[in-house]
């Protein structure tokens, strides 16, 4: 048997199995990064959605207290 051409063969398929092993920890790591991205634009997207109904509740007492200073309220009962 062939040593030097069985060093070579053997050292191929370790260097083959360790550029395999790198290439699923890349993977899992994406996966676990891309999770984490996800997780993080959807607490984004709560915070300005709980902003964006603060707003608007603000504006909507503003606009509430220019009607009643202008005798413009529209009341429950007139708009039945």
């Amino acid at each position: 048997v062939n040593f030097e051409a069985l060093i070579i063969a053997m050292s191929v398929v370790g260097g083959m199995i360790l550029i395999m092993l790198g290439v699923c920890c890349c993977c899992c790591c994406r996966k676990k990064s891309k999770k984490q991205d996800d997780e993080r634009a959807a607490r984004e997207r709560e915070k300005r959605r709980v902003r964006q109904e603060e707003r608007r509740a603000e504006m909507k007492s503003r606009h509430d207290e220019i009607r009643r200073k202008y005798g413009t309220v529209a009341y429950a009962s007139d708009a039945n």
